[in-house]
């Protein structure tokens, strides 16, 4: 009897080890599947995040794309009666906006040093032609005087210094700049900043100097604003000039 007992315990500890082992594995086997599943819909959410994200990145590069060329576009066809101009002049920027259309900028290190010039058709704001006179070193005053004196009569005019722009401008390019109406370009020196907005044979619209306080600093920049009444198209494109090469040129710059 004590022998039947002692199997029937045995027979019974072995069934209730089986038991919690089969439960102890369900168990384990259920917490891999919930971890696995969990895991999974996180990345999924994370996968969906980040599409989305990436979906909206590309919808607000488009539509910045899309609203620069708009307004450009709008600064080509502008049917205001006005152009607003703003110029930044310091150390490592050159800045120009038409109807807060950015039209020119040049912040890249290192490079760019001098004097920007800008020509504007003064119909439409666009650029006609642009160009950087390293007036740090010789002879790019006598460059510019010659471009600006290739310039067509009331174009828009836009000088901006960037960095250095006087160590090697002598006086007859100072003077040049003066006739345009500056009152700086006398006294414009090293590591000055200084920019000016105008109409080539009428009169200076803006114009914005401050000087550096010593040799080794430069100077804080320089902003201005600048408002032009726009001129017609005819005269934009020198239409009542008689025929010829001259006026072709003049047409064009």
């Amino acid at each position: 009897m004590y022998s039947c007992n002692s199997r029937f315990h045995r027979h019974r500890r072995k069934l209730i080890c089986h038991v919690l082992k089969a439960v102890l594995v369900f168990l384990v086997v259920s917490m891999i599947a919930t971890h696995t599943i969990l895991i999974k819909e996180i990345t999924n959410v994370e996968f969906y995040n980040q599409s989305r994200n990436t979906k909206e990145i590309e919808l607000s590069e488009t539509l910045k794309l899309v609203n620069r060329r708009s307004s450009q576009l709008k600064l080509q066809e502008n049917s205001l009666n006005t152009l607003v101009i703003k110029v930044t002049s310091s150390k490592d920027n050159v800045t120009v906006t038409v109807d807060n259309t950015v039209i020119y900028e040049d912040k890249e290190a290192l490079r760019g040093r001098g004097i920007h010039v800008l020509v504007l058709n003064q119909a439409t704001g666009s650029v006609m032609a642009q160009r950087i006179f390293d007036t740090y070193s010789p002879h790019e005053d006598d460059a510019m005087s010659l471009f600006l004196s290739l310039v067509s009569d009331k174009r828009i005019i836009v000088f901006a210094i960037k960095d250095e722009g006087t160590f090697q401008m002598k006086q007859p390019a100072r003077e040049l700049i003066s006739r345009f109406g500056s009152h700086y370009a006398k006294i414009v020196g090293w590591r000055d900043m200084w920019a000016m907005v105008a109409i080539k044979g009428v009169r200076v619209i803006s114009e914005g100097y401050k000087k550096s306080p010593d040799f080794s600093s430069w100077s804080n920049p320089v902003h201005i604003t600048a408002e032009i009444p726009l001129s017609s198209i005819s005269e934009s494109q020198c239409l009542s000039w008689p025929e010829g090469e001259e006026t072709r040129r003049r047409q064009n710059f």
